[in-house]
């Protein structure tokens, strides 16, 4: 079996010393020498007597870049290396394998001073042989098996909805967020939502109370069912985004969408005729 692997080794293996591909030294008679791979013409044209060579070979001999410190605990650094070098932002104005060498001697005295200093911090060896173990007790008892629930003093009570409440109830406003449609707030702007949403409800209310229409609510809650014989009513105008057609809707401008819609209603009496009139 030894026999077959020198043999490999002689056939596939190029012997030493020979350059890698990509050196980019000096290889004497390198560039008058064809007919061959890199590695093998080096090899030959490094251990051959009839070229004429250095002595002293440039390869180097370790395979893994040694890692040796100084005798103060330090690497050499060459100019160019790009690691990082702990505390040298601390040291300037010298060259750089001196303030490579001062950074990394002070980096050196910190880490030797925080293992003495963390070693000293932990305790004593204890010796346990004899030691008896105690299973750890509970930090609290407790007094009493009852288990107590807290009530409010007073009971919750609804609120109820801001447009029945009163003009002087604090509650009457709707908190910031609220998504739904406000009657009279929007024209009020410069102030908070709840402050504008409040003098909203007020205003809308004031004028429910004056409206000849909303005072006898009753009356309009018998009549619902006979008014929708009507498409549009004639006493009001429609809400806005309405998407329907309005009669004489385009020809009118300068108001309100519910001015001009009331305008138009007025003048027009369309109504609706139910399917079994017809």
């Amino acid at each position: 079996m030894e026999k077959y692997a020198s043999r490999f080794k002689e056939v596939l293996l190029t012997p030493e010393p020979y350059y890698i591909p990509g050196f980019a030294g000096y290889c004497p008679q390198l560039k008058y020498t064809v007919g061959k791979s890199y590695g093998k013409l080096t090899s030959q044209l490094l251990s051959s007597p009839e070229v004429k060579h250095s002595t002293r070979l440039d390869l180097h001999q370790e395979l893994v870049p040694s890692a040796e410190t100084d005798s103060d605990g330090t690497m050499k650094m060459l100019p160019g290396y790009t690691g990082f070098i702990p505390n040298r932002q601390n040291y300037f104005a010298c060259r750089y394998s001196e303030t490579c060498r001062r950074a990394l001697t002070e980096f050196d005295q910190e880490r030797r001073a925080r293992i003495q200093r963390q070693s000293s911090d932990l305790p004593a060896v204890a010796n346990c042989s004899n030691c008896q173990f105690k299973r750890p007790s509970p930090p609290f008892t407790a007094i009493s098996d009852k288990v107590f629930s807290y009530k409010p003093l007073k009971p919750v009570i609804p609120l109820g909805r801001p447009y029945a409440m009163g003009d002087d109830d604090p509650n009457k406003y709707f908190i910031s967020g609220f998504t739904g449609h406000v009657p009279k707030s929007r024209f009020l702007v410069g102030k908070g939502y709840p402050v504008t949403t409040n003098q909203a409800l007020i205003q809308f209310g004031a004028q429910r109370r004056s409206d000849a229409t909303s005072q006898n609510f009753t009356e309009r809650k018998e009549t619902s069912v006979a008014a929708k014989s009507t498409i549009y009513p004639s006493n009001s105008g429609v809400v806005p985004a309405f998407t329907g057609h309005i009669p004489g809707y385009k020809f009118m401008y300068g108001q309100t969408f519910g001015q001009l819609s009331q305008n138009a209603m007025e003048k027009s009496g369309i109504k609706r005729i139910p399917r079994d009139k017809l």
